[in-house]
């Protein structure tokens, strides 16, 4: 797979792993950072297991977008998968979760085996990203 269909984007959280743990994986958490900018999220399913669903509404007043899928791995406190189908193809995510010295790293790896990335895709991921640190505390 080329860079032209993964991205990666590293943060570290001045939080304990299992602070940004509970943020991936408690539905009430997730939906009140999993969205981008000026939209708001609504979590339909969340099953952190193997095999589970996972479900998640971002809507604002002109779009919705629907994100669906089921969890590939999860290893509590280290590494979550999920995969969903998408018109565009497969899209896989892999978030892992790293102790450092100043709290907790999150890899990010945002893959689509069938498809280029889309531009501002980085962009976006920082945004949520931002979001998840006021959420856990900052970096």
């Amino acid at each position: 797979m080329s860079d032209e269909n993964r991205l990666t984007v590293r943060r570290t959280f001045d939080a304990p792993r299992e602070r940004v743990w509970r943020a991936f994986t408690d539905p009430n958490e997730l939906a009140q950072w999993f969205v981008p900018k000026s939209m708001e999220a609504e979590v339909h399913a969340l099953d952190p297991v193997p095999g589970g669903e996972m479900s998640v509404s971002w809507t604002s007043e002109e779009h919705q977008m629907d994100n669906e899928g089921t969890f590939e791995e999860v290893v509590e406190h280290e590494r979550i998968v999920t995969v969903e189908e998408t018109p565009q193809g497969v899209n896989r995510l892999t978030y892992e979760f790293h102790d450092t010295d100043d709290g907790t790293e999150v890899v990010l790896t945002h893959e689509l085996p069938d498809a280029q990335m889309v531009d501002g895709a980085a962009e976006g991921w920082g945004a949520i990203l931002d979001n998840l640190e006021e959420a856990v505390g900052g970096a």
